[in-house]
């Protein structure tokens, strides 16, 4: 029996394969190095928005992606991919920069997927950011009726980056 990873898969690039995905963007980005910021940035045109990932503990980078998003007027992502190295949830920062208005950003926030969408949520009820086509939302109402469904959706996401990651065995 032999144990197969998938070439290059990490935690990192699962979690933005996931919100790509999400995006509708599986192949219309651009990699960019972004000054502060981890590399690679992936820029994603159509929908106004970079997606970077570190295995960093909140707070390093957070003003940085605030200052990227005003800069740019650029929604700007940051996943911390350090809990899902073990199983735990991906913990999100985000900056919308493409408002019409001032750059709305937030620390702490979690990945949640549900049956058919992704979702960028707070620790508790609040504004949430929806992730589509149309690309990073704020949006008033959470994807969620309680903090029951809340846990629930978070570690769907946490289980779909982990069975990526998962050794395949042949035998």
């Amino acid at each position: 029996m032999d144990t197969i990873i998938p070439l290059g898969c990490s935690p990192a690039s699962t979690a933005i394969g996931l919100l790509l995905e999400a995006l509708g963007a599986s192949d219309s980005y651009d990699y960019l190095p972004v000054r502060g910021l981890p590399s690679p940035a992936i820029h994603v045109p159509e929908r106004d928005a970079l997606i970077v990932a570190t295995s960093a503990a909140s707070p390093l980078f957070a003003a940085q992606i605030e200052a990227v998003a005003a800069e740019h007027h650029l929604d700007v992502v940051l996943l911390r991919v350090g809990e899902a190295k073990r199983g735990g949830p991906i913990g999100v920062d985000v900056a919308l920069g493409s408002l019409p208005c001032a750059v709305w950003a937030e620390r702490g926030f979690t990945l949640y997927h549900d049956a058919g969408s992704a979702w960028l949520v707070p620790a508790l009820f609040g504004a949430t950011v929806s992730v589509s086509p149309d690309g990073f939302c704020l949006e008033i109402i959470p994807p969620y009726a309680s903090l029951a469904e809340r846990e629930h959706g978070i570690q769907r996401a946490a289980h779909a980056c982990n069975r990526i990651l998962q050794p395949a065995e042949v035998r």
